[in-house]
């Protein structure tokens, strides 16, 4: 099974690159020469295309209700550092 999924692995880019419709014949003709690798081949299509929890621009990663440094800063200016280290002139 171990080479099946690896097989599949190798075939996934094309089989991800394709119209669905050209997929679709694709997997229909790798279903009847080889079901084992067809099945390994959906599993993995299937799972890419689900919606995952990472899948989110990297700012809104954090909980709802907490705040990441700079929320509070005006649009295109960052927020002063704690502890004044501010430099003065």
């Amino acid at each position: 099974m171990k080479t099946c999924l690896t097989h599949a692995l190798h075939l996934f880019d094309a089989y991800s690159d394709m119209a669905d419709e050209e997929q679709s014949a694709a997997l229909a003709v790798l279903r009847r020469t080889d079901p084992i690798l067809h099945d390994a081949l959906v599993h993995l299509l299937v799972t890419d295309a689900l919606d995952h929890e990472m899948d989110v621009p990297p700012w809104s990663i954090h909980a709802p209700g907490t705040s990441m440094p700079g929320d509070d800063a005006p649009d295109g200016e960052t927020a002063q550092p704690a502890g004044g280290l501010a430099r003065h002139a």
